[in-house]
C-alpha cells in the first residue's frame, strides 16, 4: 500500500509541475474564469433553475442540484479534514501557483465535487444538459491542477464523489416526485 501512494504522490509532483511548463495567458485566462466561486456550482445550479422555471414544473433540477451540492460539500469538508493534505505548493515550495490558494487541506477537490455534484443532479433531470453541463464541470476540474492549487488525485477523487453525490441526489428528488402520484394511483382502501 505505502508503494502505490508513493507512486500516485510522485505522479501528483509530475502532474504539478507539468502544469507550470505548460501554462498560456488565453487558457491562464479560462480557467482563473472557471475557479470562479461563482462558476464552480452557481451557474449550474442556475441553470437548472432556469430550465424549471421555463417549464413551469416542480423545481426538480433546483432541488436535486441543491442537495447534490450540500451533500458534496459537507462530505469534502469531512474528508479534507481526515486526510489534511497539503497543497501543492504548501507541499513543495518550488511551485508557483496562479491566484489565491486555499487555506484548506487539498483532498478531496471541493470545486471538482461541487461542480459534478451539480452537473450531473441537473443532467439526470434534463439530460439534453448533459453535455454542456458536465464539461463545465470538467473545466473546473482540470483548472485547480492548471492554476496548481490541487493534485490530479485531489481531482479524481472530488469528480467521483460529484458524480455519485449527483447520481444519489437526482434518484431522491425523482424519488420524491413519484411518490405522490404513485399514492394518488393507488389510494388506500379501508
Amino acid at each position: 500500500m505505502a508503494a502505490v501512494v508513493e507512486t500516485l504522490s510522485s505522479w501528483d509532483g509530475a502532474v504539478s509541475a507539468l502544469g507550470e511548463h505548460v501554462r498560456f495567458a488565453p487558457l491562464t485566462f479560462v480557467f482563473l474564469l472557471a475557479s470562479a466561486w461563482w462558476v464552480k456550482w452557481p451557474l449550474i445550479v442556475a441553470v437548472g433553475s432556469a430550465c424549471d422555471a421555463k417549464r413551469r414544473c416542480l423545481p426538480r433540477a433546483t432541488a436535486a442540484a441543491a442537495l447534490a451540492v450540500g451533500t458534496a460539500a459537507l462530505l469534502v469538508t469531512l474528508l479534507k479534514d481526515l486526510f489534511d493534505r497539503a497543497r501543492p505548493p504548501v507541499a513543495d515550495p518550488g511551485l508557483d501557483p496562479i491566484g489565491i490558494v486555499p487555506a484548506s487541506a487539498s483532498f478531496p477537490s471541493g470545486h471538482a465535487a461541487t461542480a459534478f455534484a451539480a452537473a450531473v443532479a441537473v443532467a439526470l433531470v434534463y439530460p439534453r444538459l448533459g453535455r454542456p453541463l458536465l464539461a463545465l464541470a470538467a473545466v473546473v476540474a482540470v483548472s485547480r491542477v492548471y492554476l496548481g492549487v490541487h493534485y490530479l488525485v485531489d481531482v479524481a477523487a472530488g469528480t467521483l464523489l460529484g458524480i455519485a453525490v449527483g447520481i444519489a441526489a437526482a434518484w431522491v428528488v425523482k424519488a420524491a416526485a413519484r411518490a405522490p402520484r404513485a399514492r394518488a394511483a393507488n389510494p388506500a382502501r379501508p
